[in-house]
């Protein structure tokens, strides 16, 4: 079954039908396919379809959100949220399993941006992905038996992975980090 690893930079943390709710900014996917192929997707959302004035300058700030292409004069990986939520439609269509570092708020979003894009009823009953989401932070806690407020780089540094050489908080630097985790959790020997 192939594997997305996700991760999303957002505008806030309120949940997104709420009024002034996040929106996604950025979105990054690894899709390894069954043979172990990887594809990585890394787009941004156009600022003109950003309600920038409803977004928490907190959030802003800790997704670093001055690297937006757009911040810069470029349009490279710019992608309107239709075609955001088409992506996600097509690497999705297969039902793959998603893994995250905050795998239900992340899962919760793309599925709200299809339906604002009219690519999923609001009345459905099914997501488009394995509804089994593994959170890689879950499985950290179970493998470290660590307390919840431990930092995540130390925790990952007892399965060999150093947080430090990704750049966190840029959604494509975080999926890749999600990918190690997992890759670390799910082929160490000690179970």
């Amino acid at each position: 079954m192939p594997i997305l690893f996700v991760d999303l930079e957002t505008t806030s943390v309120r949940e997104p039908w709420l009024p002034g709710g996040r929106q996604i900014w950025q979105l990054a996917v690894i899709r390894r396919e069954d043979d172990g192929r990887e594809t990585a997707y890394n787009r941004f959302v156009p600022l003109q379809e950003l309600d920038l004035a409803r977004a928490t300058e907190q959030a802003l700030t800790i997704s670093r959100f001055d690297r937006h292409p757009e911040s810069h004069g470029s349009a490279a990986d710019v992608a309107s949220g239709r075609e955001i939520a088409e992506l996600m439609v097509e690497l999705t269509a297969d039902q793959p399993v998603w893994v995250g570092a905050a795998p239900w708020m992340d899962a919760s979003d793309v599925l709200h941006l299809m339906h604002l894009q009219g690519l999923v009823p609001l009345e459905a009953a099914d997501v488009p992905w394995d509804f089994r989401l593994v959170c890689v932070i879950s499985q950290l806690l179970g493998r470290t038996r660590m307390g919840p407020t431990t930092s995540v780089g130390e925790m990952a540094a007892l399965v060999g992975i150093d947080q430090s050489v990704y750049a966190i908080h840029d959604a494509l630097a975080d999926a890749y980090f999600v990918r190690d985790l997992f890759d670390a959790l799910t082929d160490s020997a000690d179970g």
